[in-house]
C-alpha cells in the first residue's frame, strides 16, 4: 500500500458530539472583534481573509476571540473558532519552531472569557506563507471560472504533485488558498503529543 505523505488539516469537528457526551467539551471561541477592524489596506468586515492570503500583514491589530467558561473552560491545542482560523496553543508553536517547521508567521490573539473577563494569551494564529503550485492538474478534477480566475476542486478527485509538495511540511495551494496541507511529520508530532482538536484527511 502506498504510504500517505500529506494530509489536509483542520479542526476535528467530529469531536464536538463526542465531547458533549462525555463531558470533555473544549472551548469554542464563538465571537470575535475582527469584523470591526479596518485600516487603509483592509475594508471593514474583510480582515478575516488576510490570514488566508499570501500578503504580509505589516500591522497586526489586537484581535480578540470570546468564549464562555460557563459552557467550557477546557483548552485544546487547536482552538475551535467562529472564523475557522488555524489557531493553535503556544506549546504547538514552540514545538513547530523547535522542529524547524518553516513558512509560518505567528500572530497573537487574545482569548477572553465573557463570564470573568479573564484573558488567555496562550494562542496564536498561523499565517502559512508556503503558497505553492501544489496540485497535479492533469490528474485532478476541477472547474475553472475564467472571469474571476477561480478554481473549484472536487475533493475526492484532487491530487497533489508530490515532487513539489515534498519540499514543505505545511503549505497551501495557490489555486485554492482555504485548505491547509501538512506532512506526515506534523501529523506524527500532533499524535505523539496527544494534542487535541486536530483532524487529518489523507490526501492523494
Amino acid at each position: 500500500m502506498k504510504k500517505i505523505e500529506f494530509y489536509k488539516m483542520s479542526f476535528d469537528m467530529d469531536r464536538i458530539d463526542e465531547t458533549n457526551k462525555n463531558g470533555e467539551q473544549t472551548i469554542y471561541a464563538e465571537t470575535t472583534n475582527m469584523d470591526e477592524y479596518e485600516d487603509e489596506e483592509v475594508k471593514k468586515g474583510f480582515f478575516e481573509n488576510t490570514i488566508f492570503s499570501k500578503k504580509e500583514i505589516k500591522r497586526w491589530p489586537e484581535i480578540c476571540f470570546y468564549y464562555s467558561s460557563h459552557i467550557s473552560d477546557n483548552e485544546s491545542e487547536y482552538l475551535l473558532n467562529v472564523k475557522r482560523w488555524p489557531i493553535v496553543h503556544s506549546k504547538v508553536m514552540t514545538a513547530f519552531k523547535k522542529a524547524e517547521i518553516n513558512g509560518i508567521r505567528w500572530y497573537p490573539i487574545k482569548l477572553i472569557d465573557i463570564e470573568t473577563q479573564k484573558e488567555n494569551n496562550d494562542y496564536f494564529v498561523m499565517q502559512i506563507m508556503n503558497v505553492i503550485d501544489a496540485f497535479d492538474m492533469e490528474k485532478s478534477k476541477f472547474k475553472y471560472n475564467a472571469k474571476y480566475d477561480f478554481y473549484t476542486f472536487i475533493p475526492e478527485e484532487t491530487y497533489l504533485n508530490v515532487d513539489v509538495c515534498r519540499k514543505y511540511d505545511i503549505f497551501r495551494c495557490d489555486k485554492s488558498l482555504a485548505a491547509l496541507y501538512v506532512s506526515d511529520k506534523i501529523k506524527s508530532m500532533v499524535q505523539s503529543n496527544n494534542w487535541r482538536g486536530f483532524y487529518f484527511y489523507p490526501q492523494q
